[in-house]
């Protein structure tokens, strides 16, 4: 069952009203009639479970019958700083994946070895995000800022986060993924870069260690960048 999103403007004490593109789809591609009942996310965390009460031509009324909070959302919440890969659709895959996962919040990065370093889709990107929240039943929406430089988004995270470095070389101080494990049982956020196609540089490396980060070996595989961010987000979230 998949879930549907209105903002929260359109949602009152006792009804919620779909618009645009969201109504069209449940009118014309799944067929939704009067009485059936669906559920509705407006991405800020709470859930309602609805029945339609009446459609028109671009919306669609419902009246609440419950109303829930958070459901299905993970405790650690994470944002992940992705840098944008030579091909387009492998990173609106990390979009999706990291989505489903649970990540709180994305922010693409542009380091030294990014190849495009002039894309910035964010409207499209926050479009795939909202499609996956849908998809996989959470009930809040994830931002997708615009891309920042690799030594801006350094100064983002909050000084109690947990700040994790993926690296495909394994230095003296690196950490494994049962550390990583380890670190993050309890509720601390988390901020995690993932590198692109050729990693981050070793000058990258340093400043990231200066900056409080904490360096992440995935073994003795080479992943792909995407690969790597889906591996992470997997060891902190999945219980």
């Amino acid at each position: 069952m998949e879930y549907y999103y209105t903002e929260k403007i359109n949602i009152s004490e006792n009804s919620l009203v779909i618009k645009d593109d969201e109504s069209k789809h449940l009118l014309k591609v799944l067929r939704k009639s009067k009485g059936e009942e669906i559920f509705v996310t407006d991405g800020e965390r709470y859930l309602y479970k609805t029945v339609i009460s009446e459609i028109n031509k671009d919306e669609i009324k419902c009246d609440i019958i419950e109303k829930s909070y958070n459901v299905n959302e993970p405790e650690i919440q994470i944002t992940l700083y992705q840098s944008l890969l030579k091909n387009p659709s492998r990173f609106e895959f990390v979009l999706e994946k990291a989505t489903e996962l649970g990540v709180k919040e994305i922010t693409p990065l542009i380091t030294h070895n990014v190849i495009n370093k002039e894309q910035d889709k964010q409207s499209r990107w926050q479009a795939i995000v909202l499609s996956a929240i849908k998809q996989s039943q959470r009930c809040f929406l994830p931002n997708v800022n615009h891309p920042l430089n690799f030594t801006e988004a350094l100064k983002i995270p909050g000084k109690n986060d947990l700040k994790i470095a993926a690296d495909e070389r394994n230095f003296v101080n690196s950490i494994c993924a049962d550390e990583l494990k380890r670190l993050t049982t309890g509720k601390r956020p988390v901020s995690l870069l993932i590198g692109p196609e050729g990693g981050f540089t070793h000058e990258e490396i340093e400043i990231a260690v200066k900056n409080g980060f904490s360096l992440l070996s995935l073994g003795e595989r080479k992943l792909r960048s995407e690969t790597a961010a889906i591996a992470v987000l997997s060891i902190i979230l999945t219980k």
